[in-house]
């Protein structure tokens, strides 16, 4: 259904866009802009979403002295749980805007107000495939537009690159200069400066793992990549960062910016710019790389390395939040590895063995799967369809029977209350997050708290006696807390909140309760490396619990005082 659903609005929105405001479906229309909308829900978000695009527009259209032919299209959606854009500039420029709020997982995504963060990351790709030297304008009015190449006719893709040449240009290349000015745009809070890329790096450099060259990047690279398309951001937007240090911002957009005397090109484009091939100057940013990390783990290595015993006997890929079952003495967790399905799986804690559950039906990137757990009935409760409107699934353990229970529930972040056998969990819809609770037998869900447009909530956990409510809230502004909720208050429709540490800038994930609920263990890079922070109820007092070189994430206190992460 949701496939159907975005393959028809896929094909219709290129015809739309030539179409009066009346026609068919709802558009609205500025100077520069036609913003394409089906639901009457959304409409909420059209002012705003225009003005993001006229400031992201304002700021190209100097820094890539561009003027398009044409308006800019954008269609406004809410295909999937998490929000998402994307941007083609042929035929016709568009932009596909997924208004649901994002995933901070591992911070992965900036927390700044997501309107605004993807238009300026979406009008950078259309500002550089779009802008024309010469040549390029004398095809398009040779071709009479930009020409879409068409697999059963391989000569087509010949006419595409003489009318948009830059469009043919390698995904690094494209998502490096994007990130680069998302970042830039946001005085600093993007990914290009983010501690997710950081550590992905130092960790590469500390196991002496290959950092591919950009050829090897586009074959190889990308050929092993299992995170599908993970890695051109990565390069990318490292690459980028390190030429606009070394070299300063102004050679890097004079080696992105189409005007007339450049190279059609983009390796040819940096060699006239730079004087130097790109393959050296790759290079030089791989030997940087290592001497940065370097320096970088030496600094960590002042002071004691936390140690750890590994408990897996392989590489789990992602991993989704993870729960203890004293009685089969296992970890329940959500893998996705190459090689396999992704699948929920039994870590025996003290072989190491990994028993797999059942297979995990769409799952996502990062996160893998919404996980909870009864440990009374040792039911797991998961959600597949994960990168499109999420349905909750049972798994009873004992039986080894799963099934679906609520199709699109599009919610996640579960958490299990053992008081009343509640499930609870965060749902996005019409670009807002919600509180949402389901009860035995989990057959439909019920909306308890509903929070404004650029409020929103992740990682929640439940206290073990079911009063309380912990979170991460992201501000509109970026600026993250951890907070608590009165259970009972928030069934009263009551969403007031204490904040019990403000991260600023940073991500508190998946902080949980301890057995006990006297404290919280949980990570983030507020120190640079992604480590472990313990909250304190009794005393309210936040700590440091460890120093990771690379990166510790989802820890789980267990009821021996262990911690798994």
């Amino acid at each position: 259904m949701m496939f159907l659903r975005k393959l028809f609005f896929s094909l219709l929105v290129l015809a739309l866009a030539t179409l009066p405001g009346f026609a068919q479906l709802r558009s609205d229309e500025t100077d520069h802009l036609k913003l394409i909308y089906y639901d009457p829900n959304h409409a909420y978000l059209l002012d705003h979403l225009e003005r993001c695009f006229e400031n992201a527009f304002r700021f190209h259209s100097r820094l890539f002295d561009y003027t398009p032919s044409e308006k800019q299209t954008i269609l406004l959606e809410d295909f999937g749980d998490f929000g998402h854009g994307g941007a083609i500039a042929f035929p016709r420029n568009l932009i596909k805007v997924g208004i649901a709020p994002f995933s901070y997982t591992f911070e992965t995504m900036p927390a700044n107000e997501r309107m605004n963060w993807i238009m300026n990351h979406e009008l950078a790709h259309i500002a550089v495939s779009d802008r024309t030297a010469g040549s390029d304008r004398f095809f398009r009015q040779l071709f009479q537009g930009k020409v879409t190449p068409d697999p059963e006719d391989p000569v087509s893709m010949v006419y595409s690159y003489l009318s948009v040449p830059r469009a043919y240009s390698p995904r690094w290349y494209h998502e490096g200069i994007a990130v680069f000015l998302e970042t830039w745009m946001s005085g600093g809070l993007g990914r290009a400066l983010g501690g997710y890329d950081e550590m992905v790096f130092r960790a590469m450099v500390r196991e002496n793992a290959y950092i591919y060259d950009y050829v090897g990047l586009e074959s190889e690279g990308t050929s092993i990549d299992f995170q599908v398309g993970v890695n051109s951001y990565l390069y990318g937007t490292r690459f980028f960062t390190y030429l606009g240090d070394k070299y300063g911002p102004e050679k890097l957009l004079e080696w992105v910016k189409r005007t007339d005397g450049t190279r059609r090109y983009f390796s040819s484009q940096f060699r006239k710019v730079y004087d130097v091939p790109l393959d050296k100057e790759w290079g030089e940013w791989v030997k940087f790389e290592h001497e940065w990390q370097n320096r970088n783990l030496a600094l960590i290595r002042q002071y004691p390395v936390t140690a750890a015993t590994r408990l897996s006997t392989q590489v789990l890929g992602s991993v989704s939040r993870s729960y203890y079952d004293s009685e089969s003495d296992e970890i329940y967790l959500g893998v996705r590895y190459p090689g396999q399905l992704a699948h929920l799986a039994a870590l025996n804690v003290t072989t190491g063995k990994l028993e797999r559950l059942v297979d995990i039906k769409g799952a996502s990137l990062y996160y893998v799967t919404s996980l909870a757990f009864d440990p009374a009935s040792r039911t797991l409760f998961f959600t597949t369809d994960n990168n499109n409107w999420r349905d909750l699934n049972l798994f009873d353990r004992k039986t080894g029977e799963s099934r679906r229970v609520i199709q699109d529930f599009r919610a996640g972040d579960l958490a299990f209350n053992q008081a009343d056998k509640s499930l609870w969990g965060v749902r996005h819809h019409n670009g807002v997050s919600s509180l949402v609770r389901v009860v035995p037998p989990y057959r439909f869900w019920n909306g308890v708290y509903e929070f404004p447009y650029g409020k929103d909530l992740f990682d929640i956990d439940i206290s073990p006696d079911g009063q309380w409510l912990t979170a991460s809230l992201v501000e509109v502004t970026g600026m993250q807390k951890l907070v608590r909720f009165s259970v009972p208050a928030l069934l009263k429709g009551d969403g007031a909140f204490e904040v019990l540490h403000d991260f600023e800038y940073s991500s508190p994930a998946n902080l949980v309760f301890s057995p006990d609920g006297r404290f919280l263990f949980g990570t983030s890079y507020y120190t640079g490396v992604s480590n472990i922070f313990r909250y304190e109820f009794a005393t309210k007092t936040m700590e440091v619990t460890s120093n990771a070189e690379t990166g510790l994430f989802r820890p789980l206190p267990l009821p021996d005082n262990r911690l798994l992460a």
